[in-house]
């Protein structure tokens, strides 16, 4: 016959889970180090400061469209003629025409020196060599 009366009183080894607590604490003791000199401060280029703030500095607007067609938007300056602040550009059969891109670019950088901000905004259909190509331009 079975014993009708189960023991009820055992014990519970607790070295492993001291062992298992004192790694876990040397771990979050050693990364919680690491956590603030892997951090950086980063802003945003546009956008990310009140305007009161921010002065005005000459950009220009590169905006390249699905057919390779750039339009230069150049702002917040008053040196350059109305006639080369809105430039469309059109391509050459088909192509993006780089050299008209870079005589625009020479005459705006001419006349506004002060320039140094330029961003460009691809269309959706744009391709990716013809974005690097800008980018080289400028």
């Amino acid at each position: 016959m079975r014993n009708k009366h189960k023991h009820l009183d055992f014990e519970i080894n607790l070295i492993p889970c001291i062992d298992l607590l004192s790694v876990c604490i040397c771990f979050l003791l050693l990364t919680a180090v690491w956590m603030q000199v892997g951090s950086m401060n980063v802003k945003q280029a546009v956008g990310g400061q009140p305007a009161a703030e921010t002065t005005k500095k000459p950009t220009i607007w590169a905006l390249v469209g699905a057919r390779n067609e750039v339009t230069l938007d150049v702002q917040d300056t008053a040196r350059v003629p109305a006639g080369l602040r809105k430039l469309k550009i059109e391509p050459i059969e088909g192509k993006m025409n780089v050299m008209a891109i870079s005589d625009a670019l020479d005459k705006i950088k001419v006349l506004e020196p002060e320039l140094r901000t330029a961003l460009i905004q691809p269309a959706a259909a744009s391709v990716y060599e013809d974005i690097i190509m800008v980018m080289d331009q400028f």
